[in-house]
């Protein structure tokens, strides 16, 4: 049986061997001496470890696999960006291995060990501090790319969300009403901080035309909790301004409304963040970036290193821009 949290580290360890010559082991590899051939298998079964399943696919070159990581998978956000991943290596005969952190248990499976990258060409990882996430879990030779944080060490592609709240500052603070925040709780330091830099853009633009916001309501990406903000909101003010740092909050609150039978650009005023595609249908006015052109980007960007294109650290960032609805 699997023992829990054994990596290739452990086995490497006890073995009193490198990580590559167990990995070299574990692809049976001919360039081990037999006698330490023998000595790893045998810790290797008496400490029960199994290794990541396209692991043994090492030893052949490139597995055609990238390993593309997300904090959670929630909504339409992320399918648009793996979308425009997977337009880049599905065209070169790649498979995309996608690894959501939903868990404690995953946030330490990939602190902790190498094993997730030991089968993959390349590595995507989003809304992630990926210099803190990774450190020396990740082999040099493993090109990265990280999305939604401005890596010191690996190529980004980013979005200003510090400009895209100061839009939506500027957008809400036209009219008259009290003006609040609906915005993700970020549950570990390892998280990316687009969220703050949003509310940061927003509370300075509407600083600078001498408002304040009345309230910041800080939750998890979970609908329920948005339309019980949405209660909170509309008990309290009469004319709320309100701010969603994603789509995902502002739909529950255009849904809150419609049941309570208020009117947008009348009893309230919304914006939200991301421009997904319920957004345009729900006649949402939100701040737009270009989510899968990011994806696709990112995917270029790892595949010219896969293929061994070298050049300095290189961020790509993308500005967002006001898509005015009817909200």
């Amino acid at each position: 049986m699997k023992k829990k949290n054994i990596t290739i580290k452990d086995v490497a360890k006890k073995a009193g061997v490198g990580v590559g010559t167990v990995s070299r082991v574990i692809n049976n590899s001919p360039h081990v001496n037999p006698r330490t051939k023998e000595h790893v298998l045998k810790i290797i079964q008496e400490m029960g470890y199994m290794p990541n399943p396209h692991a043994r696919r090492l030893s052949s070159g490139h597995t055609k696999i990238i390993t593309t990581i997300f904090p959670q998978m929630v909504g339409e956000f992320h399918q648009l960006l793996l979308s425009g991943i997977d337009e880049v290596f599905e065209k070169e005969g790649y498979t995309s291995f996608v690894y959501p952190l939903y868990s404690e248990n995953r946030y330490k499976f990939v602190r902790e060990s190498s094993d997730f990258v030991l089968g993959t060409d390349g590595v995507i990882i989003d809304a992630l501090n990926v210099d803190k996430l990774l450190k020396q879990y990740i082999p040099k030779n493993v090109p990265v790319v990280s999305v939604e944080f401005d890596s010191q060490k690996y190529d980004s592609v980013i979005l200003d969300n510090f400009y895209g709240g100061m839009i939506a500052g500027d957008y809400l603070s036209n009219f008259e009403g009290d003006l609040f925040i609906v915005t993700h709780d970020r549950k570990t330091k390892l998280e990316s901080t687009v969220f703050e830099e949003r509310v940061s853009g927003f509370i300075e633009s509407i600083e600078r035309k001498g408002r304040k916001v009345a309230k910041i309501f800080k939750i998890d990406l979970d609908w329920l909790e948005a339309i019980k903000v949405a209660k909170a909101v509309f008990s309290i003010s009469k004319k709320p301004l309100i701010f969603a740092t994603t789509d995902y909050f502002a739909f529950p609150v255009i849904e809150f409304a419609r049941i309570k039978g208020l009117e947008p650009k009348e009893d309230f005023f919304l914006c939200g963040f991301d421009n997904l595609t319920l957004s345009s249908i729900l006649n949402i006015t939100t701040i737009k970036q270009p989510i899968k052109k990011m994806g696709k980007t990112a995917g270029e960007m790892l595949l010219r290193k896969i293929k061994g294109y070298s050049r300095k650290r290189q961020t790509v960032a993308f500005k967002p821009e006001l898509i005015e609805r009817n909200t």
